[in-house]
């Protein structure tokens, strides 16, 4: 074979597909059962059935979705309109973007918010565009190759030139403030503040007052759905056909895709990659290695310290990986009854993307605990109920299954407690603050599974648990994501490619990654 690809996931399969299409013999190695990394479905209790890891779609580049044909596969996608945030105190904001409605629910907080969040989105979407466009670009090395200053590498990866000079200010901001003062600067409101706020949550772990921390509203800013910008939606059946869309495609491209099949160890002699001994013994050979591994995994376990220049490799030991994320999936028998929004009928808010954060302190708060090693009491949770608008994820009539992202989860617990001893506990804390927005969760839940950082690292692979594979911060991203010698997707170790979310653009479902690896395989032969 020409390439083997480590790990099925998105990014592994993209890769996979583009490199068959260059007419290279691929093999895929999946350590799971199924391929799809954290973009899968599953069921997680008899009768239910969930995108158990990842469960929103955005950032799939088009060029991806086209390129791969995965609509004829059967990828589709289905926007999800509308955004509710409840909180514990009876307050709630539910915008569909009718202006007339927003402006209403907006006007019970604040009289110049409405204006002020669409003001704040123009500015979004220019400087969102200027990111989206790079996504695809391999980043300008940041030495070697003529260029030599981190601000020439920024400007030739990031055109800023389309910006006129307020939008180049703000996207200065962007870059380098805290998201903090951002959200000071344009809103008035505490409920508004508290709503983008908890926007940069999802795909991070940071303080507010952090500088560049605000890069993560920029990060989920540019994404599509049904030629929707910026919109966000489900996939029928889960995010696991996004994936198994990628595995037939690959499959009718001729790639080998072997499930069950975990690398202990890719094989280096003399700083060339010869390829990978599996858990259990047996040896693949081929002459490139292309990593959907996170950094972390990629390079100090399967390729080892004495493999790499020490330099390098302390380096790696430094990339920050943490997301401090828990996902719960829950079985219902019935849908949430929310206290703000009385009622089990089926309406817009049970159709929303949910954000149950109390307000902009709340976040800072749960940063602060998590930074202690101590979960969030109350939590930030980001919610769905996709069975609302797809009734093939639960057998029975009038069932559904809810998803809960719960932010900030440390990985390390304070005075040495493990994760498996402290996850009941962790898992009925969070229902505690659920119910307070949901008087009758207890009552429709019929089940549940609930992963924790360490779950996420043990069934994913993912470094302490993060989902993004490194945190999406100024100095992990562009021509140094995750390394200035490994950031053009080849690395130190001659034929090993990263094409994971570990490598540029980074994190989120978007196949960028993946394609842009392949693109520099295919270049280099």
């Amino acid at each position: 074979m020409d390439v083997i690809v480590i790990g099925g996931g998105h990014n592994g399969l993209t890769a996979a597909n583009y490199l068959a299409m260059g007419g290279l013999k691929v093999c895929v190695l999946e350590q799971r059962h199924i391929v799809g990394g954290a973009a899968v479905s599953e069921e997680f209790h008899p009768g239910f059935r969930n995108s158990v890891a990842s469960f929103l779609v955005s950032l799939l580049r088009n060029e991806v979705i086209e390129e791969l044909r995965l609509s004829e596969y059967g990828y589709s996608a289905t926007v999800v309109e509308t955004g509710f945030y409840p909180d514990s105190n009876g307050d709630y904001l539910l915008l569909n973007g009718d202006d007339l409605h927003d402006r209403r629910e907006i006007a019970r907080f604040s009289n110049s918010d409405f204006d002020n969040l669409n003001d704040f989105h123009a500015v979004v979407d220019k400087v969102g565009a200027v990111l989206s466009e790079q996504w695809l670009r391999e980043p300008p090395r940041l030495h070697g190759g003529g260029v030599s200053d981190l601000l020439d590498a920024v400007k030739l990866g990031l055109d800023i030139r389309k910006l006129d000079a307020e939008a180049r200010w703000r996207f200065l901001q962007f870059f380098l403030g805290p998201p903090d003062t951002i959200i000071e600067r344009w809103f008035d409101s505490e409920k508004v503040k508290a709503m983008i706020a908890a926007s940069i949550t999802p795909g991070n772990y940071a303080s507010l007052q952090q500088p560049g921390a605000s890069l993560a509203m920029l990060h989920h800013a540019v994404g599509e759905v049904a030629g929707e910008k910026g919109a966000w939606g489900i996939v029928p059946g889960g995010m696991g056909t996004i994936t198994q869309a990628m595995a037939k495609s690959a499959l009718d491209k001729g790639v080998d895709i072997r499930i069950n099949a975990s690398v202990e160890k890719i094989i280096v002699e003399s700083g060339m990659v010869k390829g990978v001994r599996l858990l259990g013994g047996e040896e693949l050979f081929a002459p490139i290695v292309a990593a959907n591994t996170d950094p972390n995994r990629t390079f100090l376990k399967l390729v080892g310290k004495e493999h790499l220049p020490d330099a390098f490799a302390r380096d790696i030991e430094g990339f920050r990986q943490e997301s401090a994320s828990l996902r719960i999936n829950l079985a219902l028998s019935g849908l949430p009854d929310f206290a703000c929004l009385p009622g089990t009928e089926l309406a817009e808010h049970h159709r929303s993307s949910m954000m149950m954060v109390e307000s902009k302190d709340h976040i800072e708060q749960a940063y602060a605990s998590a930074k202690l090693g101590i979960p969030a009491n109350p939590p930030i949770i980001e919610a769905l109920i996709p069975s609302t608008m797809d009734d093939s994820l639960t057998d029975e009539p009038d069932t559904h299954v809810m998803s809960l992202l719960c932010k900030y989860m440390p990985y390390e617990l304070a005075d040495g407690e493990h994760w498996d001893d402290a996850k009941p506990r962790v898992f009925e804390q969070i229902m505690d603050h659920v119910q307070t927005m949901v008087p009758n969760i207890r009552e429709i839940v019929v089940g549940h599974q609930c992963l924790s950082p360490l779950d996420l690292e043990r069934m994913f692979g993912m470094t302490r648990g993060d989902i993004c594979h490194g945190k999406l911060e100024p100095d992990q991203l562009f021509s140094a994501r995750p390394h200035p010698d490994a950031a053009q997707y080849s690395t130190p170790v001659k034929g090993l490619y990263l094409c994971g979310s570990g490598a540029h653009p980074g994190g989120g479902v978007t196949g960028a990654p993946g394609r842009n690896a392949a693109k520099k395989i295919l270049r280099s032969l």
